[in-house]
């Protein structure tokens, strides 16, 4: 028994770290499947990322921050409805996300299945595979039930595979886009889009703008989500919110360089193209 308790202890004692958690927050917030349609709009995307971080990221980010901090109890957006309303209405909240999270992870991981279909040598084979609803929805339950497995082994396990997943999966990534953008305008190449002061402030009696507006307000949402992870955390009151000022901080550098990199290289009418396919 003695043996036993010790490897429980220890497994409890883990905490997230700065890194982990600032990882956790960036993964759950970026997307670099996006970025062409915000490229579209050229240098003014970066206003628009840059206004949405001001006014919508760093708010939720820092209201998370204290929600978590001020009930560092489990129960994540549980708790904190429930401390306000009532339990009623905690529960309310908790379904609505529950809800969100069902639609929306079968349907990400459906495109992912479909996408790499597309990876193999043979393009009819691929074609048919893709289609394959055998293939996509075994794809889909072992993505879940591996995904469950690692999450049964304690916070050391799933913030391991969060950190390198999103280091492999969206740091490197974008750091190898915005360096080709760097390296095609270093060679000679031309920008594509017009670069200047004037290009930077968009034109917001435009109703298309204030179309992109919106879509990059929903391009920070979910920096509420790790929340509930406040107690995994070594001393939350201090790096809680250190740990989503860097997830901040770096998924709105990610989502501006990336997509300005784009903006650089391909012209507008191209993208326009890739957009309606």
């Amino acid at each position: 028994m003695a043996p036993s308790g010790g490897r429980t202890s220890t497994k409890n004692s883990t905490k997230i770290s700065v890194l982990g958690l600032a990882m956790l927050n960036i993964v759950a917030v970026v997307s670099l499947s996006g970025l062409p349609a915000e490229a579209e709009y050229g240098l003014s995307a970066a206003f628009y990322y840059v206004f949405a971080a001001a006014f919508f990221l760093v708010p939720v980010s820092l209201v998370a921050a204290e929600l978590a901090t001020a009930w560092p109890e489990k129960g994540g957006a549980f708790r904190w409805v429930g401390e306000a309303f009532g339990g009623r209405w905690g529960f309310v909240a908790m379904f609505v996300l529950m809800a969100q999270v069902t639609i929306w992870f079968p349907a990400v991981l459906t495109f992912g299945a479909i996408s790499l279909a597309y990876t193999g040598p043979e393009a009819t084979l691929d074609e048919k595979l893709s289609g394959n609803r055998i293939y996509i929805l075994l794809t889909v339950l072992a993505v879940f039930w591996i995904a469950t497995a690692i999450g049964a082994h304690g916070v050391a396990a799933f913030t391991r595979l969060a950190k390198w997943g999103g280091i492999v999966g969206t740091i490197v990534p974008a750091f190898l886009l915005v360096a080709l953008g760097l390296a095609y305008l270093r060679s000679g190449g031309q920008s594509q889009t017009p670069l200047g002061w004037g290009e930077l402030i968009p034109d917001l009696t435009r109703l298309s703008n204030l179309v992109l507006a919106a879509s990059i307000f929903l391009f920070y949402a979910g920096m509420e989500m790790n929340a509930i992870h406040v107690r995994d955390v070594a001393n939350p009151s201090r790096h809680y919110p250190l740990a989503v000022l860097v997830a901040a901080v770096g998924a709105m550098g990610i989502l501006v360089l990336g997509t300005l990199a784009i903006a650089f290289v391909i012209p507008q009418s191209e993208i326009d193209l890739t957009q309606s396919l």
